[in-house]
């Protein structure tokens, strides 16, 4: 996933930070080498988001069209609250 919250921010991977998930609100860690993009990783096995995918340089370039703060968004259900995508994205 590209970002996280860290305090009250929203953030980008960088080396040896820890964050929280986004849409599920559990730990992740930045993933920051030198042959993957930058990215966040839950610490744990998760059932996070249903519709996770692989997240490949042109997924983050596409996704990139649009401004930082409508990616990676929880969707929730009006009628039950339930969560209904989440749009985080692994690499």
């Amino acid at each position: 996933m590209r970002f996280a919250l860290l305090g009250d921010n929203r953030i980008e991977a960088q080396p040896k930070l820890n964050g929280l998930c986004c849409c599920c609100s559990k730990p992740v860690i930045a993933k920051c080498g030198t042959r993957k993009i930058w990215h966040w990783a839950h610490k744990s096995k998760t059932d996070c988001d249903n519709w996770w995918e692989p997240e490949t340089e042109w997924h983050r370039t596409w996704k990139n069209n649009y401004p930082a703060d409508w990616q990676e968004i929880a969707l929730f259900d009006k009628r039950t609250s339930e969560k209904t995508h989440c749009g985080c994205s692994y690499s």
